[in-house]
This record gives C-alpha cells, structure tokens and sequence, in this order.
C-alpha cells in the first residue's frame, strides 16, 4: 500500500513506524458493506487525514497526488466533500480536471447582478496546483460552499454539484448508502400513491407540469381518481416547478397520511383538486397481458419496469406461461425502464439472445471486457444454460425518453442481433456502468466507472440515444382516452411477420 503524504517531504524514522502501523491496524479492520476500509493516517502531531478508500484501491495504492496536500482542522462535512473529490478523480471513467470539480463544489457567484455558472470538467480556471486550490476552498468551508438553501447540508450540497458538472447519468450524489446500494436486489414497500410521474416528455406545447404516466393498479392514486396524462401542478399547494425529483419526495410520506394535488388534465376546463391518502405501495415490476390480434392470433405485452434482481421470475414466467397459451409475437415495453442490474440484463437478454456477446465495457484504463450471454459456453455461467424462451418469433421494442442504461442496451442487442424492431421515441442516451461508493457521512456517490458498447454492433450510444425504426408519439391526449398509438404501430409490423394466422379471443392478464 502506498500512500502519499505530500511533494517533497522528507521522511522521519517516527513516521516509518507510524506507516507500518497504518498497515497492521488496515489488515484488522473489517470492510464495510461498500468494500471501503476506513483509516486514519497521522500527518502531524495534532491532526489525522482520514481518507475513505475502496479495498482494491487501498491495496493497489492512491494515484499520485489524490491524497496530497496541506491540511486543515477538520470541519463538519469537510471530510465527506474531500471524499467524494478523490473517489471522483480516482475512478470516473474519464480523467477529471480538479479545479473544475472544486469549482462546482463552490457554486455560482454574483458578479454584477449576473449569475455566473461553474466550469464543466475538463476546463482550466487557475494554473495554481490541486493542492491550493483545496486549501482555499477547505480554508474556507463551510462558506466556501455557495448559496445554500435555508436547512441543507453544505457538504450534500457541494457533493451534489461536482456530480452535477460532469452531466453523466450514471454519477450523482446519494443521501443514504446503504438504502440505494441494495435497491436493485429488492422491491420493497414504501409510503406513497402509487404513480410514476415524468418531467421530460415528448409534447408539443409542453405540460404545465410533470404528467402522471403510470398508476398502478388499485393504488391509492387509482382508488382517488387519478388518472394517466394529468399533469401535476401543486403538492399541498407548493408549486412543482417541474422538477420531478423533488416531487417523488412531496409526494410520499406515512401511509395514512393525506396529500392534496391539483392536477391539469386534458380536456378539463380548470385545474381539478385531489387528495389521496397515502399507502403502503410496492411498484410493480413486469405488467403483462395477452392481446387477441386479428389476422395473426395472440401478442403477448410484456413491460419491464426496471432492472432489479425480483424481476426476472415475474418476467421469465410471464413469457412462459403466455407462450404457452399460443402467443405468436410479442411486444417488450421499455418505455419507462430506466435501467438497472446488470447481471438481471444478461439472464433477461439470455431469453431472447441463445449465444453471443451482449455488451462490451471500457474501464478508465482501457481495458475493454465482454459480457456474454448465459446460454453461451464462453459466458463461463454456472449450471444449466438458459432456454430461448421466444425462439424464432418476432419482438417489437417499445422504448422513448425514459428508457435508459440496460434498457438501451437490452433494446440495441434485440436491433443488432435481428430479433426485434424499436419502435417509439428516441431513448435517453444514458449509457454506461456505475458504482456506487460510501461516503463518511453514510450518503454516497454514484460513479461512472465504464463505457458500455452493445454486443455485436459495438454501439456507444452516450448522450445520443438509439433511433427508433418507426418513430410515435403518444400524447397526454392517448394517455387520457386510453389509447396507445405506439403499441398499435408495432402490432401492424408484426402482422407482417407472422406467417399462419390463428384467430383467437383469449385474453391473459399476468401481475
């Protein structure tokens, strides 16, 4: 383990015995459940450094100058920032500017009446050294940290914006740790109304306000007469502003408890006031049913809500149980799948893709790494290989705004391998592979630690999105009346693939 102390510092015979120390008490102390070892390192005979190092990383050694630089008393907060700061520049997957990130971490400044705006990554705004640009903003903390609202956390805040300033998807700040590192193995309960709601949409004019997209199925929402289209317009009379994050957080609570919305619904002459008491919710997972089609039998509709490890049994026996019952093409509707688990990707790509490569990743380093199928030998997966359950039958992929990461790449694998047609919206272009590391606080953050590439088409599509082969909208107009114009047009393109017709009037609904 090497750790550096900073440039040019002669080394004293007590600070020998102090380092070989530092390695005796790192080996006896237990991980955490981020993988991260905590360790203080005595600098100077009145203050320690404490730094929050992934295992490997710990073991490999910091990179030169990550954990250099003159010290301060310690600040509330302060050691979470610089935690952040150096996991940011250790381990995204593109080198980052310093300076850029310690001035996104200040925030905007007043100059003249006018609002200036931090430099994005990669900008240069000082020659001084990443050593004293951290000494002014640390000397300084927590009033380096500009424009805090009223009640917020300085160190969140400042964490938030370095996050903020790389504009990537797959990086952001995280207020609890140990809550969003083991999201995608569970589905668990929480106290809210049961909607999904977006703020980016595809309309033209624009909502006044973020619009209701999904409700689930007797949720609280549903039982008070919400409806898919409305837009959201006030959460107990605090306007939403758009901002859809925000919203997800007014709008849940203790089940039992009320919250009044006033919603903007298509065709109401006035905005209409609701109250929903809030329940006990579990978000659904896979929603599939079968759909009676004439001239060529039964299509089954399969939506993949996200890619967490619960979701493949629903997913897998969903698909099973409607080929059984003669389903002849089916419809994958990822247009509100914002990713997920990859190792879920791979067991639900193996259901359609019987052997191959399935995405390829690029560390920072360069190294690129294929992930494989599960029915393929090279994969090296244990046990049995997974059947193809949909073999030789046509898949239409719905996708849009909101599909992202392993949805992207799930939809671009079924394009590039000829199993299936993307029809829709063009999706968001967030694509890459992320971990996410702990904080000293029990926050953390998000990192982009890869590039993804599809499987055999070696498509990179960050910040651009696949393109649909046949582009539709859906208007809030659809979603109120209960059409969906987007299914319809991938129903007529698998009429055209399917070549005995069968006519039937079954109808199988599977939660």
């Amino acid at each position: 383990m090497r750790v550096v102390t900073g440039r040019g510092r002669t080394e004293h015979w007590a600070w020998r015995v102090a380092r070989a120390l530092i390695v005796v008490a790192f080996a006896l102390t237990p991980p955490n459940p981020a993988g991260l070892r905590v360790f203080a390192i005595p600098i100077a005979p009145d203050g320690y450094a404490v730094r929050y190092l992934p295992v490997a990383e710990a073991a490999e050694g910091v990179p030169d100058g990550f954990a250099s630089g003159p010290l301060h008393e310690p600040q509330p907060g302060l050691e979470v920032v610089r935690a952040a700061f150096d996991l940011l520049r250790a381990r995204y997957v593109q080198p980052i500017d310093a300076g850029s990130l310690i001035e996104a971490a200040r925030g905007p400044e007043r100059t003249g009446g006018e609002e200036g705006t931090p430099r994005g990554p990669g900008a240069s705004p000082s020659t001084d050294s990443v050593d004293s640009l951290w000494d002014m903003f640390a000397s300084r903390y927590p009033a380096s940290v500009l424009g805090v609202p009223d009640g917020a956390n300085p160190a969140h805040v400042a964490v938030r914006r370095m996050t903020q300033s790389l504009d990537d998807c797959h990086t952001s700040f995280s207020s609890n740790y140990e809550r969003d590192s083991s999201a995608l193995q569970r589905s668990d309960a929480y106290g809210g109304i049961g909607v999904v709601v977006r703020s980016q949409m595809s309309f033209a004019p624009q909502p006044p306000g973020p619009v209701v997209t999904q409700v689930f199925a007797n949720g609280p929402a549903s039982k008070s007469g919400l409806h898919i289209g409305d837009a959201i317009l006030t959460v107990d009379g605090v306007t939403v502003n758009d901002v859809a994050g925000s919203l997800t957080e007014r709008i849940r609570g203790l089940p039992g408890t009320p919250v009044s919305l006033t919603i903007d619904r298509p065709g109401a002459r006035s905005p209409l006031e609701i109250t929903v008491v809030r329940g006990e919710v579990v978000a659904p997972l896979v929603d599939a049913r079968i759909i009676p089609t004439d001239g060529i039998g039964m299509v089954g509709i399969v939506r993949l809500q996200t890619f967490a490890q619960p979701a493949f049994g629903p997913f897998a026996d969903a698909i099973n149980r409607m080929r059984d019952q003669g389903v002849r093409a089916w419809v994958v509707d990822l247009r509100e799948n914002g990713g997920g688990d990859v190792g879920l990707f791979v067991r639900i790509a193996s259901l359609f893709i019987s052997g191959g490569p399935l995405a390829h990743t690029v560390a920072r380093e360069g190294t690129p790494r294929t992930i494989w199928a599960t029915s393929d030998l090279q994969s090296g997966a244990e046990g049995p290989a997974t059947p193809r359950l949909v073999d030789g039958m046509p898949v239409a992929v719905l996708a849009g705004r909101n599909t992202a990461s392993a949805a992207e790449l799930l939809a671009g694998d079924l394009e590039d391998y000829r199993i299936g047609r993307l029809f829709g919206e063009t999706t968001a272009g967030c694509f890459g592979t992320s971990r996410i590391y702990r904080l000293p606080d029990g926050s953390g953050v998000w990192i982009t630690v890869s590039a993804l590439q599809t499987g055999i088409g070696h498509r990179d599509v960050h910040r651009v999105g696949l393109e649909p082969a046949v582009t539709v909208l859906r208007t809030r107009a659809d979603m109120a009346s209960g059409r969906d114009p987007v299914v319809d047009r991938a129903v007529e393109w698998l009429r055209t693939r399917v070549a005995a017709p069968v006519t039937t009037s079954h109808v199988f609904q599977a939660r």
